[in-house]
């Protein structure tokens, strides 16, 4: 594939602002606000970088059926579901470990590719799968690997998160996107996530006004975890357009390196060398299942 060479300067700079998310997690789950109400204002925030460059088109988006099936499964398998796992974990582990275990997102994608026929059986792209796995054996086996050993069971737990993206992309892979953009998709699947968390969270009494007591730490870090996802995903679609699918792919080994960067600097996280093997040993197994060149979009049908 050609690409040029200084399409891998927004490459990083993308992967850097999504990686940022990371320890941003950490940081608003530490501050003792509700799961719900927090994954609230990451879905609306996003929704309305969604709108802000959905509004320029000056197009309507039509409602159908199927585009209402799809933007549910999005928020479910997109949203709800995973944001509610990666809160509930990011809670009891380094922010640095739930990198890793987001790195699992491809890994699970080719198994369930393969089971529905969408990709063809390849030695190399197994070893990827199994590979793996034993980086979530080396984060959960060895007793030195976490700061607290008894935590192990969130990092099983933290693995559904990458599994639910992985269903997710499958089906858009079946389903298609109806004849639309990737910003429309997004925009409809944020704006019912947002209209669904909306009535939970003010049902329940989960709503968090960040304004009430002026910006605190921990509502700056939910502010950043829903501004960057929105750009981020932003940029990640129009690096599709300039350099491919395949190479805007590459963005995920960044998201991780970043995530465990950023939680080093921001957080003063440190790492026993099993935390640093599964590192590696994760992106050693991303690389093997990476997308084929021979990789194309979605069908818009």
């Amino acid at each position: 594939m050609n690409t040029k060479t200084w399409l891998f300067i927004p490459l990083i700079i993308i992967g850097a602002t999504w990686g940022l998310t990371i320890p941003a997690i950490k940081v608003a789950v530490s501050g003792g606000y509700p799961v719900l109400g927090v994954l609230f204002w990451q879905v609306f925030l996003a929704a309305i970088v969604a709108l802000i460059l959905f509004l320029p088109k000056r197009r309507i988006l039509k409602l159908t059926q199927k585009r209402i099936i799809l933007f549910g499964w999005i928020m479910a398998f997109g949203t709800i579901l995973p944001g509610i796992i990666t809160y509930s974990a990011a809670f009891h582990l380094p922010a640095g470990v739930m990198a890793i275990t987001i790195a699992m997102v491809p890994i699970f994608i080719m198994p369930i590719a393969i089971l529905t026929g969408h990709e063809s059986y390849q030695k190399k792209r197994v070893l990827g799968v199994l590979m793996g796995a034993i980086s979530i054996i080396l984060l959960i086996g060895p007793q030195a690997s976490l700061p607290d050993p008894t935590k192990a069971g969130f990092v099983l737990l933290a693995i559904l998160s990458p599994l639910c993206y992985a269903v997710e992309d499958n089906f858009i892979a079946y389903f298609g996107l109806d004849g639309m953009t990737p910003v429309e998709t997004l925009l409809g699947s944020a704006a019912l996530g947002s209209l669904v968390l909306g009535v939970i969270v003010f049902s329940q009494g989960s709503f968090i006004p960040l304004w009430e007591n002026g910006i605190e730490l921990t509502d700056f870090a939910i502010l950043i975890i829903g501004l960057t996802t929105g750009f981020a995903y932003a940029g990640f679609i129009w690096l599709i357009g300039q350099g491919g699918p395949v190479f805007a792919g590459l963005v995920a080994y960044l998201v991780t390196f970043f995530g465990v960067i950023w939680s080093m600097i921001l957080l003063k996280e440190t790492y026993s060398e099993f935390i640093w093997a599964a590192f590696a040993v994760m992106c050693f197994g991303v690389f093997l299942v990476r997308p084929r060149n021979d990789v194309k979009k979605i069908q818009t049908k």
